[in-house]
């Protein structure tokens, strides 16, 4: 088969932080650690920046919280840089479609490649993280950004009118 070419670009990919802890498994006993890994506290954001040129940053937290489980404690963060195709003619509605979900699915498998390399020679083996509702994760991020929107435009209101309330 012969691939066709994407209207989008990925120029550049990059790791911005990474923190990589062990936790040893408590006693004697033996610890499931496929089991643990299925288990651990998983916690994935992102952000887009730009028009010509997109930077997609994403980052996960895995095992990260209050009550740790056995294996690994990671926290990673890449950004990817992505331009359209010139050679394309694209409507702005379907640009913003790719932009926004093939860019931040792209970004998320570059992190769960890296992911994966870095712990394929620890104690427990290869992590990968799991699949997961793209389309879910996007629309949290929605409603995140709009709650912070509508809270900054409250905030902007009441510094206008003093902290008073209009009864228009």
């Amino acid at each position: 088969m012969k691939p066709k070419s994407s209207p989008l670009n990925i120029i550049d990919y990059a790791l911005l932080n990474f923190e990589f802890g062990f936790i040893e498994p408590k006693g004697t006993e033996k610890t499931d650690i496929r089991s643990a890994f299925e288990n651990y506290e998983l916690d994935i954001d992102f952000a887009i920046h730009g028009n010509e040129v997109l930077q997609v940053f994403i980052k996960a937290s895995i095992n990260k919280g209050a009550k740790k489980l056995p294996g690994y404690s990671i926290f990673a963060e890449v950004a990817c840089a992505f331009e359209f195709n010139k050679n394309f003619d694209i409507e702005e509605k379907a640009k913003q479609d790719i932009g926004g979900f093939s860019t931040i699915y792209i970004a998320l498998n570059a992190l769960r490649g890296l992911i994966s390399q870095i712990t394929a020679n620890a104690p427990f083996g290869r992590y990968m993280l799991p699949s997961i509702d793209l389309n879910d994760l996007i629309a949290q991020k929605k409603q995140i950004v709009t709650k912070q929107k509508n809270k900054a435009l409250n905030s902007n209101k009441n510094k206008k009118t003093g902290g008073k309330r209009s009864l228009k």
